[in-house]
């Protein structure tokens, strides 16, 4: 959990969904979530979908762990299609995001 400028960031790491993530939100409540999303080793997003829209109440989802090699996910659309309303960011790498 990041908190600062009166904004609190929710970075998942290397995890999968779990519970603990409902007492995060309603100890953080977080606006904006940095979620794995590659599969196969992380959550995928379909889980991370399910974490953002369940357990968290986020304005911005940031996927990451994805994209990078063929074994894991290639595509944030998944992830998009999955939180309608939720402001879903699917950066170039290195590429500078306003939140």
């Amino acid at each position: 959990m990041i908190e600062g400028e009166g904004r609190t960031v929710y970075v998942s790491g290397d995890t999968d969904v779990m519970a603990d993530m409902t007492v995060l939100q309603d100890i953080h409540a977080p606006e904006i979530g940095i979620l794995c999303a590659g599969g196969h080793f992380t959550m995928d997003m379909k889980r991370a979908a399910y974490a953002a829209s369940k357990l968290f109440k986020f304005q911005t989802v940031i996927p990451v762990h994805y994209k990078t090699f063929p074994l894991l996910e290639q595509s944030a659309e998944p992830l998009k299609a999955a939180l309608p309303g939720v402001r879903v960011l699917d950066p170039e790498v290195m590429e500078r995001v306003e939140l």
